[in-house]
């Protein structure tokens, strides 16, 4: 048949309730107006397993970029909302930071969606700094660097957002749908909060020092925010409380593993000075007694992990083409160090064997960027 357009509804119908991957469902709905009618968010489902995209670092325009490890291709999007913001992704969406304003929002990448957040300035102002607000010609202000949603805003209201942001130390905040501004966590960690994860009705961070602590937020349910904070468990290893060390926590076939990211500044060979990923290590942590397993975890099996700067996820690499078994692909996550650097961060990026240490490059080009530079992006509709 000469033009698509023309396709019968029923069968184009039936062909978009057979896509699974949503980077194929959303291409499928761009073919043409009759296709896209053909296509709509409840023809898919929304629960099936999918592959993180790699968001390439932002460029100075409307569009943000994605590149597919299956399909080895970039997909283009017009994303005008995301332009000169900092993009921190979890579920899907995009917890946005404009840089000059201090505005927050929730994106959708896809449907370009939005849900307004309190600003930066709210977070400051719990420690007397919103006078850092102030316009800074020539220099940007960066102080937020994690956000974890508990689910997907798409899929339910009933969802927590939780930000780690610097005011003067490491602090935690959390909004919930409904609530009129952030609800600052009292909580101190030795070095400061290295990532975060939402697992099994709790939010998790693990800190540079090793502390794993556990935060129980109440539900919408519950009218007043509050939440209930734990140490839960601790590294006791002096070598991991080293500068050129980063920890992950991932969940994998219902447990909590721990990852840990080793690495050297490679000034040698790199005339920025940039960190170099050499080696990981995998344990898991007994939620239940609250302490490390002693055997780490040697293989994944058919797993591979996803590191980015704002967390980690797990998939099945058996179900999807393009994805080795056993590996962990890393995005560059020292960006403290990578805003000095010409062009910013993005230079340390690789999928790491397990079984053999060996690192592979994963993208053929150099993406690099001092407002965000590239991390995974879990897609969603």
């Amino acid at each position: 048949m000469a033009n698509w357009a023309e396709c019968p509804i029923d069968l184009i119908t039936e062909i978009a309730k057979r896509v699974k991957v949503i980077e194929d469902f959303i291409a499928f709905g761009a073919v043409c107006t009759s296709w896209r009618t053909a296509a709509p968010k409840h023809n898919f489902d929304v629960l099936s397993p999918q592959v993180p995209l790699l968001m390439l670092g932002a460029k100075d325009d409307d569009y943000r970029e994605y590149y597919s490890l299956s399909k080895k291709k970039v997909l283009r999007i017009y994303l005008p909302e995301a332009r000169g913001q900092e993009c921190l992704p979890s579920e899907g969406w995009l917890c946005t930071v404009a840089n000059n304003t201090g505005e927050m929002n929730l994106l959708h990448p896809f449907s370009q969606i939005k849900i307004q957040l309190p600003s930066r300035k709210d977070l400051l102002s719990f420690h007397g700094l919103d006078y850092l607000e102030r316009p800074r010609e020539g220099k940007r202000w960066h102080c937020i660097d994690k956000a974890i949603l508990s689910a997907n805003p798409s899929l339910t209201s009933d969802y927590a957002l939780l930000v780690h942001y610097y005011a003067g130390g490491s602090c935690l905040a959390f909004w919930r749908p409904g609530d009129l501004n952030w609800t600052e966590i009292d909580v101190v960690t030795y070095g400061g909060v290295c990532n975060m994860i939402f697992c099994k009705g709790q939010f998790y961070s693990v800190s540079y020092g090793g502390e794993v602590w556990v935060y129980d937020i109440a539900g919408r349910s519950i009218a007043q925010p509050s939440v209930q904070t734990r140490l839960l468990a601790e590294l006791e290893d002096d070598m991991f409380k080293l500068p050129s060390v980063q920890f992950y926590l991932v969940e994998l076939s219902g447990a909590l593993l721990l990852v840990t990211r080793y690495a050297i500044r490679s000034i040698g060979e790199d005339p920025n000075g940039a960190f170099k990923s050499f080696k990981f290590k995998i344990c898991e942590l007994d939620i239940t007694k609250g302490k490390f397993k002693e055997e780490d975890i040697k293989t994944l099996g058919d797993s591979s992990i996803f590191l980015g700067r704002n967390g980690a996820s797990c998939v099945d690499s058996s179900k999807f083409s393009g994805i080795k078994p056993n590996r962990i692909y890393f995005t560059d996550d020292w960006l403290e160090f990578g805003r000095i650097e010409e062009g910013g961060a993005g230079r340390d990026m690789g999928a790491y064997n397990i079984e053999d240490g060996k690192i592979e490059s994963f993208y053929p080009e150099l993406s690099i960027s001092l407002i965000c530079p590239p991390t995974w992006v879990m897609p969603s509709l």
